[in-house]
């Protein structure tokens, strides 16, 4: 497999790579946007222990989210830097 070869395939999962990070990016802040107008009706320790766990897995979305767009991000000026 040649530089080329590899370099068309560092385009192919780095874009593939930036979609899957934009996808949980934008479910990061529609997340956001949607517990901005939410009241919590239901109360008690299961309600809490819920929106605690809603709040930490909101945030490794942003985390991954941006991690896997950088990570994409380098493959494509990598495979830039060889094609051009």
């Amino acid at each position: 497999m040649g530089i080329y070869d590899r370099a068309a395939w560092a385009v192919i999962i780095g874009l593939a790579l930036m979609l899957v990070g934009g996808l949980m990016l934008w479910a990061y802040g529609a997340r956001q946007d949607r517990r901005a107008g939410i009241v919590l009706v239901t109360s008690g320790p299961e309600a809490e222990a819920t929106q605690r766990f809603h709040i930490r897995l909101v945030s490794w979305f942003l985390v991954y989210g941006v991690l896997i767009t950088a990570i994409g991000g380098v493959m494509l000026a990598w495979a830039a830097t060889v094609l051009m």
